[in-house]
């Protein structure tokens, strides 16, 4: 009995096929803008999960609460708190950056305390911009 050996020299190789697992792209958070004649009063981010921004001051007039955020697997969602003005909650998607702007318009300033809550999954930048 004899046995064979055969080799492939030159032979082309086979197209490599996508792989069904592929990586979900990168996306990038970056800070909310600055609107002209306004100044941050609280800022923090980029983060996960929940984070206590601590007290803030909010003045007479129109204040601005910026969140920009993303998830990284499927839809998360963003609490926002201060405690004498308000919550509101918005969704973050995965496959990009949602930018969320709230106006607060308030007859006379007020303290408050300010709280993100989320999952450990949405990763996020806040900021909230009183006026000048």
């Amino acid at each position: 009995m004899t046995a064979a050996l055969v080799g492939c020299s030159g032979a082309e190789k086979p197209a490599p096929r996508p792989s069904a697992t592929a990586p979900t792209p990168v996306v990038k958070l970056t800070a909310p803008e600055m609107r002209p004649g306004h100044h941050q009063i609280a800022s923090e981010g980029p983060r996960r999960g929940s984070w206590d921004l601590g007290d803030v001051q909010l003045a007479k007039g129109v204040s601005w609460v910026n969140v920009n955020c993303v998830a990284s697997a499927g839809k998360g969602q963003i609490t926002l708190t201060i405690d004498t003005v308000g919550k509101f909650s918005i969704d973050c998607p995965s496959n990009e950056v949602r930018i969320n702007i709230n106006q607060l318009d308030l007859a006379e300033g007020r303290k408050g305390r300010f709280h993100i809550e989320t999952t450990d999954h949405v990763q996020w930048i806040a900021d909230i911009q009183a006026p000048d």
